[in-house]
């Protein structure tokens, strides 16, 4: 598989008195095996992404993307309902490739098992499993080694491609951590995806995953075939789901079309997931990794803790945990801890919370000790202690 930058832009500049990176918008080009065909993918990074080289970013894949506002409309709405931007964008494209005779509706739709393919959308189908494939073993695998990602992983899609990342939950259940499903065709190929909801075994999810699922006026005045399907999943998900794996929300729009619905749609279902999306993040690993923190600080009376997001991190207790003295302007702490961590560095409370270097204020620092088991950081700033 070879990737290809081609383009690399700025997309806005944040007035501010203050300097300040700004986000950016890269497309890459790719040769895919998966699919045998070059395709094409945008990348939207925040900004203090080159900055804040510690930071690492929960990812958000937008399919339909050749249609640019779909991913323009997630990043830019990050900064109104995200509790923060730490979030990279991708948007994956399907493009008509006219030489081929292949068209988009070739990825989402997978050959039908109730229907003749050759009539079944005029025979533009049957590729959904490659697809899939292209986004599991090439787009993820290339985006976790370039990019500074970190588990947590959200599919947003729209009419088929939101038919598209509901199959890819019964395909691939781990893949995705939450799906944003807007307006998804549950009726084609004879209700085949309200089967697929009612015989799959949610216990293999790992564990708590989101789904967002709305609709417009589909099915009212057009596509009749679209209610009755639907609400059958509508009633599975509010009462039949036999796990406790899934957490779904549901949101009708009336009132809206079939396009102009991705909008509300969209912001709706992101504030539903802001507001608890820290229950649907993959679980730390059951193995631990003996690591060694090592940290500069800016006093030689600096007594400093360490705290974090499990037991031997002390589970956010800002003074659980304290660092051993190295020398004046040197602490260190050798810990095993599950994979991935997060952390924090406190004079004991969390009103002296420290600034770490290259992290982009006071987030949490994020390590892997799959990859590398010694860290080394340097503290700013203590919050009680910036003007």
């Amino acid at each position: 598989m070879i990737f290809r930058a081609f383009l690399f832009m700025l997309f806005w500049a944040v007035n501010s008195v203050y300097s300040q990176e700004m986000p950016t918008i890269q497309q890459i080009s790719i040769d895919s095996k998966q699919l045998n065909q070059q395709r094409n993918m945008l990348i939207y990074t925040p900004n203090y992404y080159e900055e804040s080289s510690l930071t690492h970013y929960e990812v958000i894949y937008v399919f339909d993307a050749q249609s640019r506002e779909f991913f323009d409309l997630v990043h830019s709405l990050l900064s109104f309902a995200a509790p923060s931007n730490e979030y990279i964008v991708v948007g994956i494209m399907s493009n008509y490739i006219e030489s081929l005779d292949y068209s988009r509706n070739n990825d989402m739709l997978p050959a039908p098992l109730h229907e003749d393919p050759k009539t079944f959308y005029n025979g533009y189908n049957g590729n959904a499993d490659n697809f899939l494939g292209y986004i599991e073993k090439e787009i993820i695998p290339y985006m976790e080694s370039n990019y500074r990602t970190k588990p947590g992983r959200l599919a947003v899609g729209h009419s088929l491609s939101a038919s598209f990342i509901l199959y890819s939950m019964f395909k691939s259940p781990n893949l995705f951590d939450a799906y944003f499903a807007i307006s998804p065709n549950f009726a084609s190929d004879k209700e085949r995806m309200v089967d697929e909801f009612k015989q799959f075994d949610f216990d293999q999810l790992n564990h708590k995953n989101f789904l967002y699922v709305s609709n417009a006026d589909e099915g009212i005045n057009y596509w009749k075939e679209w209610l009755p399907a639907r609400n059958k999943v509508y009633e599975f998900l509010k009462n039949s789901v036999p796990s406790d794996k899934l957490t779904s929300v549901i949101k009708e729009f009336p009132e809206e079309g079939h396009w102009p619905t991705f909008a509300p749609s969209l912001i709706y279902g992101m504030k539903a997931y802001f507001k608890i999306s820290d229950q649907f993040l993959p679980s730390p690993s059951k193995n631990t990794y003996e690591v060694t923190i090592n940290l500069t600080v800016p006093s030689k009376e600096d007594e400093v803790y360490i705290t974090g997001n499990q037991d031997v991190l002390g589970n956010w207790n800002p003074q659980a945990l304290k660092m051993e003295r190295k020398s004046d302007f040197e602490r260190i702490l050798q810990l095993n801890v599950h994979s991935p961590a997060e952390l924090k560095f406190t004079r004991g409370s969390w009103g002296t919370e420290g600034e770490v270097k290259s992290n982009g204020g006071l987030g949490n620092i994020y390590i892997n000790p799959e990859k590398t088991t010694s860290f080394e950081f340097e503290i700013v700033g203590w919050a009680d202690k910036m003007e």
